[in-house]
């Protein structure tokens, strides 16, 4: 596939699957061997159930994430997504001390494609960041 095809796969994925949750789309976009080698259920699930499940699970916990692509390099066969999530609706305390900071996560994701499909990704993130504790769990 060519560098743009690359670069229009990947942008739709993260349209359609994290964006509006059309979580159907993964089995166009992701091989059936699909691995995303350190994601959130690793070892556990592959091909386009491995996304469908993360989206799902992320969307669950985030009505409202929006996730934007900030930069995108293709070098081969590799994408190289740089992207920032965020939500307005995260679990935010009554009493409006939820830090601003939660509100935003920025990360890294390389993806190999091959014959039109997402093959495997590896995603990074700032460590930095800790989703918030559920209100039931705070001191």
């Amino acid at each position: 596939m060519s560098a743009s095809s690359n670069e229009t796969l990947v942008r739709r994925a993260i349209e359609a699957i994290w964006n509006r949750g059309d979580l159907d789309v993964a089995d166009e976009l992701f091989a059936p061997g699909f691995v995303h080698h350190n994601g959130l259920i690793t070892d556990l699930v592959f091909g386009p159930e491995a996304i469908k499940i993360s989206a799902a699970f992320y969307r669950l916990a985030f009505p409202d994430l929006h996730v934007t692509v900030e930069a995108l390099t293709i070098k081969e066969d590799t994408v190289l997504l740089c992207w920032a999530a965020r939500s307005s609706s995260a679990d935010e305390p009554e009493d409006g001390d939820f830090p601003a900071s939660h509100k935003l996560l920025r990360g890294i994701t390389r993806s190999r494609l091959a014959d039109g499909k997402i093959m495997e990704s590896w995603t990074e993130w700032d460590r930095g960041w800790q989703p918030p504790l559920p209100r039931a769990f705070r001191a």
